[in-house]
């Protein structure tokens, strides 16, 4: 079995939010249309205004399968964005629950023995320290 990867670039570059030039690579360039933003329409008057690609029923019916994986990608991606922005806030919340607690002079032991880790105690006096 062989494979092949291919990165495909959005179409603006993100450091600058400029367009991305259009890929010398004719091939390249299509699917980068096809895993594009804009909808199955536009995609298939590109395809065939930029490419010479002749819409058939059986093309029009990949490229609909086409955007609706590259849609499913991008779903998956902001769900997994998300539930990482969930899993820094949690963290971010216990480290803040141990700065309160001691603050009060709740002992290192009592705060151990409540379930949080040797790291995320040290994590909380580094950040009580660098505040005070």
């Amino acid at each position: 079995m062989k494979g092949i990867t291919v990165n495909f670039r959005s179409g603006a570059d993100s450091s600058s939010g400029k367009a991305v030039k259009k890929s010398q690579n004719v091939l390249i360039a299509m699917l980068e249309e096809l895993v594009s933003r804009k909808d199955a329409s536009e995609k298939k008057r590109i395809l065939a205004d930029e490419y010479g690609m002749t819409m058939t029923a059986e093309l029009e019916r990949r490229i609909q399968i086409m955007c609706n994986w590259s849609e499913s990608i991008r779903e998956r991606e902001r769900k997994d964005a998300k539930i990482e922005a969930r899993k820094e806030a949690r963290k971010e919340a216990r480290i803040e629950a141990l700065e309160r607690m001691s603050r009060v002079n709740i002992t290192r032991e009592q705060i151990l023995s409540m379930g949080y880790t040797e790291a995320e105690y040290e994590k909380a006096q580094s950040a009580l320290y660098a505040n005070a």
